[in-house]
């Protein structure tokens, strides 16, 4: 989806953040009908941001009840940026700029052992088609992505969890993404692009470790 709902929809949504409710409690909560809000339920619905469940309390009349889905959990912000800088101002205090690059490598390679599965079995333009959708999907990452002759790809990235924490410390949005990309796509020489253009967070290069013979283009996103 590519706007949050507002207005009453936004109201809703930011309701059932802490619990289920029918929509004759949220009529109530909202003052207005419940003819309105079952219209912005079945929008919701739709978008897969909300979920709902049967309650009977009449066999002629059962009562629904709403809850936030993931998706839908999703479109509120997270300040994950805002912990993960004191985090990495703490270890880089008491450790070194090494012991952050360390870290940050390793989370990164744990993150591609437990998702990578998902993409291995692709072949390569589908996976990565698969791996752009999951980094927008779930870590809020934003890049422009174009293939290149000799199979690589050029990543100018925008907006990732490291936005906030690269101002201070531009290694940690590259170290993380080297190591996950490396970690999903296997046998890949990973470059970080001399000079993106501004605003972007940080670029990448992706070349195939064994590019294909002269004259031969591999297709991808």
């Amino acid at each position: 989806m590519s706007e949050a709902p507002a207005g009453t929809k936004r109201d809703i949504l930011k309701l059932l953040i802490k619990q289920e409710l029918s929509v004759q409690t949220l009529a109530e909560m909202l003052s207005v009908t419940p003819a309105a809000v079952r219209q912005h339920m079945e929008t919701l619905e739709a978008l897969g941001l909300v979920t709902r469940r049967k309650l009977v309390t009449q066999p002629s009349r059962p009562t629904y009840l709403y809850r936030l889905s993931p998706e839908g959990s999703r479109i509120f912000p997270k300040r994950y940026d805002l912990l993960l800088g004191l985090v990495v101002d703490v270890i880089l205090e008491r450790e070194g700029p090494l012991a952050v690059e360390d870290i940050v490598r390793a989370a990164a390679e744990r993150l591609a052992a437990q998702v990578g599965e998902r993409f291995g079995r692709a072949d390569e333009r589908r996976r990565w088609d698969l791996l752009v959708d999951w980094l927008e999907r779930e870590l809020a990452w934003h890049a422009d992505v174009r293939a290149s002759d000799g199979g690589a790809r050029r990543i100018v990235i925008h907006q990732c969890p490291f936005q906030d924490v690269s101002r201070d410390h531009p290694d940690v949005c590259r170290t993380f993404f080297t190591a996950l990309i490396r970690g999903l796509c296997g046998d890949v020489a990973v470059d970080a692009l001399a000079s993106p253009p501004a605003p972007a967070c940080c670029g990448l290069v992706v070349r195939p470790a064994n590019p294909p013979p002269p004259g031969e283009h591999r297709n991808g996103r």
